[in-house]
């Protein structure tokens, strides 16, 4: 009953409200929300507030409402601009804090900048200076480039020349330069005329980085001058090649010109160059092509004239460097052979006593036992003998010191060259030939612990060369090495160990054929291996082929494969004269027979 009651009248509610749910109304349930919060809400919250217990305290104190408005209104406008004052306090504490910030900023930028600079500074005088000793060392090894010999000749200007009797008599070791000291250097202006194109634009770059690095005015003065030189030549050769006039006046006229230059110093080109510009700046009515270009010349004499009084200093400091190593080595030899003669002074007084001239001296022969010829050889007494002998030291001592240069470098092959791999020809008063130099070279360097000497070529049958009417046939240099070790293969591990080693065998060979004055230096030697007839199935013949003037050369080695793998160190390279060879013998594991 009482559920039919309930369902009836959710029926009617749905009746009244025209069929629908009351959660079906959104929009009614919102106005009545917002006639509740109306209702709820300060009916005076648009009026202004008045303090009316504060007011009452105001009458009581006798103050009216217009005096109270106004000094209400003094202190909103004191408060207000308080608020302003705080707000530009803050605000320049803003500034002064950025302005602060901006400039610790810009003093770390500048302390990096300086701290970047001084390293920058660093490294290209680090790089100046590797550059400069590489030179040195070039040039003194004989391998210069076109730019070692003018950085070599910049270095000599700057030598000091000692200027107290302290500095001359100092025995202090000479400097990389002195080994420079017997190598002949050419006069700029003609060195560079002498190179060819290729190697003048290698110069014109090597300066120019040599212009950037170095910061020194009076280097940088000279860099120049040679920049000068060397882009007029390179102008010149340009024009050759391309067969073009260099200069726009006649050839003629500018051979006058260089003949008229070529004899005048750096001042008096320095006096002409002003006049010329003064002329051309009068205005007056002149051939100004002409003038121009005799300008130009002018410049380029002028900076050769400069490299030409350069090379004289240079000249003056290496004779002056070589007159004080010799005087110090005079001096050094004099106190050498002063020692000498202390120590045999107080030799000879200790030997006095026990010196006794008629006992020591033997004892006269007859003259009719000596020889027919020892007959007729002059006859001394010792005590002439020891007179000679003094009169000998003295002529010795007497004589002026002469000490030893060391002979240039020479490029000059020395004949004859046939010996051992092993063996050096030095020889008294010879210079040493490129083939020993590149033999001494090789052999100086340190063997492995594996590895031996392994010189043993093989004579091979007589050959007729059709170049033996014009250059004498010679074998070349050589200096190999044998590598030899243990193979470790089963029949070994069963019979050997570490104390009771195997017996060595060879695992790899290292040739370096020495080949400096082939004819045809373009074309690389060979090698090739031909069959042992005196070992057929055991050894092969390592045969090396090269050309004029040199003649084959051939190695008996070991028959066995090569790995030509570039792991296990194989090469095979012609470079600067020099073949090298190194090869590897690969391993095989020995297989038994299978049974049948």
């Amino acid at each position: 009953m009482t559920q039919g009651s309930t369902t009836g009248s959710s029926s009617s509610r749905r009746i009244q409200n025209g069929g629908r749910d009351e959660h079906e109304l959104p929009s009614a349930k919102r106005a009545r929300t917002d006639e509740v919060l109306s209702e709820s809400c300060d009916t005076g919250a648009g009026e202004k507030f008045r303090w009316k217990k504060k007011e009452v305290q105001e009458q009581r104190a006798g103050l009216s409402r217009e005096e109270a408005e106004r000094r209400d209104a003094e202190r909103r406008a004191e408060a207000e601009r308080e608020v302003e004052r705080l707000a530009a306090r803050r605000e320049q504490r803003e500034r002064a804090r950025q302005q602060r910030e901006e400039e610790e900023l810009l003093r770390a930028r500048q302390a990096e900048a300086s701290v970047m600079a001084d390293w920058v500074a660093k490294e290209d005088e680090f790089v100046l200076e590797q550059n400069k000793a590489r030179a040195v060392i070039r040039v003194r090894d004989h391998r210069a480039r076109p730019i070692d010999w003018f950085v070599v000749q910049l270095l000599w200007t700057e030598v000091p020349t000692p200027v107290s009797a302290d500095e001359e008599n100092s025995d202090d070791e000479g400097d990389e330069l002195d080994d420079t000291l017997d190598i002949h250097m050419d006069e700029p202006v003609a060195f560079i005329r002498s190179l060819l194109p290729g190697e003048l634009r290698e110069l014109h770059s090597d300066v120019l980085t040599l212009v950037r690095l170095d910061k020194d005015a009076k280097r940088a003065a000279y860099w120049k001058d040679v920049l000068l030189v060397c882009d007029e030549q390179l102008r010149h050769c340009d024009a050759v090649q391309n067969d073009a006039q260099p200069e726009r006046i006649d050839a003629s006229i500018v051979a006058d010109v260089d003949a008229m230059l070529a004899d005048k110093s750096a001042d008096q080109l320095l006096d002409l160059q002003t006049s010329v510009r003064a002329k051309l700046r009068s205005g007056e009515p002149l051939d100004v092509e002409y003038w121009e270009a005799m300008l130009k010349r002018i410049v380029v004499w002028r900076s050769a004239a400069k490299l030409r009084a350069l090379h004289a200093t240079v000249t003056q400091n290496r004779i002056a460097k070589l007159r004080l190593q010799q005087r110090r080595e005079a001096r050094r030899q004099q106190a050498f052979v002063a020692e000498q003669a202390h120590m045999q002074m107080h030799t000879h007084k200790g030997l006095e006593d026990v010196w006794d001239a008629n006992e020591m001296e033997p004892a006269g022969r007859d003259i009719s036992e000596l020889l027919y010829e020892e007959q007729h050889l002059p006859r001394y007494t010792l005590e002439a003998l020891r007179d000679k002998l003094r009169d000998a030291r003295k002529q010795v001592l007497q004589q002026a010191f002469v000490s030893h240069v060391p002979a240039a470098w020479s490029m000059t092959p020395t004949v004859g060259i046939g010996a051992s791999a092993g063996a050096r020809a030095a020889e008294d008063g010879k210079t040493e030939s490129v083939e020993d130099m590149l033999l001494r070279k090789e052999a100086s360097r340190a063997m492995g612990v594996d590895e031996e000497v392994f010189d043993d070529d093989v004579r091979l049958v007589e050959q007729a060369y059709h170049w033996e009417s014009k250059y004498e046939a010679r074998k070349p240099r050589y200096f190999n090495r044998v590598h030899t070790g243990y193979e470790w293969n089963r029949y070994n591990q069963t019979h050997y160990d570490a104390n009771n080693p195997p017996p060595k065998v060879v695992q790899g060979y290292k040739f370096h054929i020495f080949y400096p004055d082939l004819i045809d230096p373009f074309k690389a030697p060979t090698y090739r291996v031909q069959p042992d007839p005196d070992g057929p199935g055991e050894t092969v013949l390592l045969r090396f082929s090269a050309g004029p003037p040199y003649e084959d050369v051939a190695f008996r080695i070991v028959q066995r494969e090569w790995d030509y793998s570039f792991k296990r160190g194989f090469r095979s390279s012609f470079d600067r004269g020099i073949l090298q060879l190194h090869c590897t013998c690969t391993y095989r594991e020995r297989r038994r027979a299978p049974k049948d």
